[in-house]
């Protein structure tokens, strides 16, 4: 029965339903163990990282807990639609609580088809790599069975999608294993084209696929090894030697050595107020010798 339904619409046995449901409410409250609970702040911040982080599917949670599909889907998207429009989750019966606290991480299967839904950043990774070798966007949509402007979304960095398909992120990682060794000029590609999408690959800082390991690429906390050497001043040296942009490491590791050197104008500027330093603290200035006269230079008076 829904609760929605209006007293006077009720059949006489949702009535009784409804009557004997207030009853236990009530004597639920008397006990000190209310039925419903508006403490799912936490309840659901878990249910959402298991269905945005890990990749969980509803129907997965909802096996596992017992819990009706649409109660997850409500909880995590934060409302329910009734006679069309949004009505705000706020309460959860205890029990559904305690059930939904119990479900723990399953992660889809590789073959799966279902709704499964992934962190985008490893398939995002790969893409960049890809165009990075010279695959342009419009030749891996059509190799992957994707449009254009999808396979776009699923590159950018800071406007593209939260999340994946679990059935997008597998085919893209097999494509992906399958072209990060090949040449695009050995696959047809014109010396344009490769040309030109290295050149906006290098603009938009992808990183190609020899700076990634199989193991970290899916890691939100790896860093790109370009030279081997990233994070220390030898790595910067590589950068430039080797004219590859610098990494954020690498500009990190070269600014803290200099920190510690004063740069050449800060020590002039502190020459030339020498003096004055001298005079406010009472002492006689101390005159820096004049510098020697040259060829169409005159000389300085004392």
């Amino acid at each position: 029965m829904s609760r929605y339904t209006r007293r006077a619409e009720m059949t006489p046995e949702q009535s009784a339903r409804e009557r004997r449901e207030v009853k236990r409410r009530r004597y639920l409250v008397e006990r000190g163990t209310p039925s419903r609970s508006k403490d799912i702040a936490a309840v659901r911040r878990h249910c959402r990282s298991l269905y945005y982080e890990g990749g969980m599917t509803s129907h997965a949670m909802a096996a596992q807990s017992g819990v009706g599909r649409d109660t997850i889907m409500h909880l995590i998207n934060g409302y329910r639609v009734v006679r069309g429009e949004r009505v705000t989750v706020d309460c959860l019966l205890q029990s559904t609580i305690d059930k939904l606290w119990s479900i723990r991480l399953e992660r889809p299967a590789a073959k799966s088809r279902s709704g499964a839904q992934l962190p985008p950043l490893g398939t995002r990774r790969r893409l960049q790599a890809l165009n990075a070798m010279g695959y342009d966007c419009v030749w891996m949509a059509g190799e992957l069975g994707l449009s254009a402007g999808n396979l776009s979304t699923l590159m950018l960095s800071h406007r593209g999608r939260r999340y994946v398909y679990a059935a997008t992120a597998h085919r893209i990682a097999a494509f992906y294993e399958k072209y990060q060794h090949s040449n695009p000029a050995e696959l047809g590609r014109s010396a344009w084209h490769i040309s030109t999408t290295r050149s906006r690959a290098r603009k938009n800082g992808y990183v190609p696929p020899w700076c990634w390991d199989d193991e970290t690429i899916d890691d939100p906390a790896a860093e790109p090894e370009w030279t081997g050497a990233c994070g220390t001043a030898e790595g910067y040296a590589i950068h430039r030697r080797e004219q590859i942009p610098p990494c954020r490491r690498c500009r990190d590791a070269r600014r803290v050595p200099d920190a510690d050197v004063p740069s050449a104008p800060l020590a002039g500027a502190a020459a030339s107020a020498a003096p004055a330093l001298a005079r406010r603290a009472g002492r006689r200035p101390v005159r820096l010798p004049a510098p020697a006269a040259g060829p169409g230079r005159r000389p300085v008076a004392a």
